[in-house]
């Protein structure tokens, strides 16, 4: 797969509905490949999936990222 060509096909921004559902595929991804999930990765799934407090943990979290954006580099 070229990696590049899939980001320059990706939109410049997305709403906070389209982050949060790619952040529960990536987890949800990363748990499906792997043989022995980690269990915290699973209960972050289950979190994701079914804790009322997830969207208002999701809008804290997108506010600190934007205040902070040198803390966590995703291309490290």
């Amino acid at each position: 797969m070229d990696f590049d060509e899939l980001e320059r096909n990706l939109p410049a921004a997305v709403t906070l509905q389209e982050a949060y559902r790619a952040a529960f595929y990536m987890v949800e991804q990363y748990i499906s490949l792997e043989e022995e999930p980690d269990e915290g990765l699973i209960l972050l799934l289950h979190y994701l999936d079914s804790d009322p407090a997830r969207w208002e943990d999701w809008l804290l979290s997108v506010q600190r990222g934007l205040k902070d954006p040198e803390t966590v580099d995703p291309h490290r």
